[in-house]
């Protein structure tokens, strides 16, 4: 019996850690940025279109567009349509919605984890510290996503001012810099 017992106490234990394991993990942020354009309206679906085509202006190599429809909240609720732009070890999602009497313009620079650190920083124990030793946020990639975030932010203004500027709907200086994510904090 107490063999039994012993086992199911290790069957659960080990479910958990199954459970937690395979569990998606959080995702890490470079930047983001988002600005309501009000008294504006403008097709989200023309919005990208101009900003694939000015982002390709710049000549990076190996931009990816997709659609991506992602869930405004739990796995029942609506969807919205961004634009997904992948880049190396990164994706740039993008939005321009309706909202109100507006458009909402908002984006966010995430750094694609590989299934092998997610796996490896979820182990018990010594999971931070493989994940310290094996995929350490280095200058490098730190560097090369604030580039691909320049241009990409760039981009977006690019097209913000160009579509408003007939509306005189104008974004302000200090509205116009994106939010830099603490990702040396692990």
């Amino acid at each position: 019996m107490i063999d039994f017992i012993v086992f199911i106490l290790f069957l659960i234990l080990f479910l958990i850690l199954v459970v937690s394991l395979a569990r998606k993990s959080r995702e890490e942020y470079h930047s983001n940025w988002g600005h309501l354009l009000p008294n504006f309206k403008f097709s989200t679906k023309d919005f990208y279109t101009l900003f694939k085509h000015e982002l390709e202006s710049h000549d990076i190599e190996g931009l990816k567009f997709f659609e991506a429809h992602l869930k405004t909240g739990s796995i029942i609720s609506s969807s919205r349509l961004y634009l997904r732009i992948k880049w190396r070890d990164f994706h740039y999602d993008l939005c321009f919605a309706p909202f109100g009497d507006g458009c909402f313009v908002s984006w966010w620079l995430i750094y694609d984890i590989s299934a092998e650190e997610e796996f490896f920083s979820k182990l018990p124990l010594v999971g931070g510290w493989i994940q310290r030793a094996f995929y350490r946020t280095t200058f490098y990639k730190v560097d090369t996503a604030s580039m691909f975030m320049t241009y990409a932010h760039r981009s977006v203004l690019k097209v913000i001012d160009d579509i408003t500027q007939q509306a005189g709907v104008r974004i302000e200086w200090e509205d116009r810099k994106p939010k830099l994510n603490d990702i040396f904090k692990r």
